[in-house]
């Protein structure tokens, strides 16, 4: 089963499901890619639940403060972005353990095809070379049971997770099928319009400290003047004044296309621009849109991060909120599959 495709601009009564790992503080690519979106979401006429991915998170070596520390970074910019608990759902995976439940439920419609899926999988290539346990392989059933334990309708991916929503369809067709019964119905994509954001150290691999150096990952809490040094040491070339050359340029066309994605921009209408200038230029200019775009978010952030109770205000709230619509959704399951 394949998901049929979406534009994140055909907005009708949807019901939005979405999540983000804590297995970092949040940097760019997780804005550009995915946190700004939700707020686009949150504010047209969709149901929205988001989740912390916490659960995920295990697959790799974090510290259990590492991830109680990032939950709470995410929820505090989260906040800052203009996420707002009382349009949204809110809340940590954890808290709802309906999300493991559903996982071993659905698990009982993994086929052997299914196994040999999971092993071809691009993230578990590549995580097992430094990961290893059984959760990096079968982590693709849980992302599906967070996503099917709402009925989502729809899920906001760019391209790269495509991959996930079509096993997430095909296994509840097959569950479906086994079960006889229709508890779930095919989940459609909403292809936003997220960049796939290269790290500014390695424009060979997107923007993630799981991925590369941290010199090339500009967080959401960087100080003004770390964002300019991270800048002014990205990676470019020595061939001289700027084109728009994305496979012979790779640095430099990876700073053209950031400068667009937060501008908001074209990158040839970017590239025009800036074609024919030295790079320090450019590296200045993105250097002051990043300072500008980051800074307020980093400074609501930290106030947010001060106020512990409006943190956990918002994930008691949330888990209340989660906890409600998955019960009664496992109970329909439970009765699907005879266990009530």
């Amino acid at each position: 089963m394949i998901a049929s495709t979406r534009v994140l601009s055909t907005c009708s009564r949807k019901q939005i499901v979405s999540a983000i790992q804590p297995t970092g503080k949040p940097h760019l690519g997780n804005y550009l890619g995915a946190l700004r979106h939700w707020i686009t979401l949150q504010d047209t006429d969709n149901s929205c639940i988001f989740g912390i991915a916490d659960n995920h998170v295990l697959t790799s070596k974090t510290s259990p403060k590492q991830v109680q520390d990032n939950t709470k970074v995410q929820i505090a910019v989260l906040l800052a972005l203009g996420l707002d608990e009382k349009r949204s759902i809110l809340y940590k995976h954890s808290a709802v353990p309906q999300h493991t439940v559903l996982a071993w439920l659905l698990s009982t419609a993994a086929t052997s095809g299914f196994i040999q899926r999971l092993r071809s999988m691009p993230q578990y290539k590549e995580k097992s070379l430094v990961h290893d346990n059984l959760a990096l392989l079968t982590y693709p059933v849980l992302m599906a049971a967070d996503i099917l334990l709402f009925h989502a309708t729809h899920v906001p991916v760019g391209e790269d997770q495509n991959i996930h929503i079509e096993f997430c369809n095909a296994i509840a067709t097959n569950f479906n099928k086994i079960y006889k019964c229709t508890v779930f119905s095919p989940v459609d994509k909403l292809l936003t319009d997220s960049p796939r954001v290269k790290s500014l150290a390695d424009p060979t691999v997107k923007m993630s400290k799981s991925y590369g150096k941290a010199v090339g990952v500009i967080e959401l809490l960087d100080s003004d003047d770390v964002i300019r040094k991270k800048v002014k040491k990205a990676v470019t070339d020595s061939m001289g004044p700027i084109t728009l050359d994305s496979e012979n340029r790779p640095g430099v066309y990876n700073l053209l296309h950031l400068f667009a994605a937060v501008a908001g921009e074209d990158v040839s209408k970017v590239g025009e621009r800036y074609e024919g200038r030295n790079v320090v230029t450019l590296k200045e200019d993105l250097a002051d849109l990043l300072v500008q775009t980051i800074s307020p978010i980093r400074s609501h952030a930290l106030e947010v991060l001060e106020d512990q109770r409006t943190i956990d205000d918002v994930l008691r709230l949330g888990a209340e909120q989660a906890s409600e619509i998955a019960e009664k959704n496992i109970s329909d399951i439970y009765r699907v599959v005879g266990l009530r």
